[in-house]
């Protein structure tokens, strides 16, 4: 049996500069507000932005992805 991950441990990172995003929300609520089950996150999944503050400073908010970087026999290589 695996244990369960931690959707709060999830790393953002801007698409456009690679640099870290810091949200407003924390990682596992925007998961769910994106309506994705925490049962599908593990360790291979990334919150990647379409843009942040260090690259695109002035917007009031950037659209998150949420990726797997190693697709896993059972999931896909893009979860939303």
């Amino acid at each position: 049996m695996s244990a369960r991950f931690d959707p709060s441990l999830l790393y953002a990172e801007c698409r456009r500069c690679k640099s870290p995003v810091l949200s407003l929300l924390p990682p596992d609520e925007t998961v769910l507000q994106m309506g994705v089950p925490p049962e599908l996150l593990d360790a291979d999944c990334l919150l990647l932005y379409e843009g942040c503050p260090h690259c695109q400073p002035g917007r009031a908010a950037y659209q998150p992805r949420l990726v797997r970087l190693l697709p896993s026999e059972g999931h896909r290589a893009g979860l939303h």
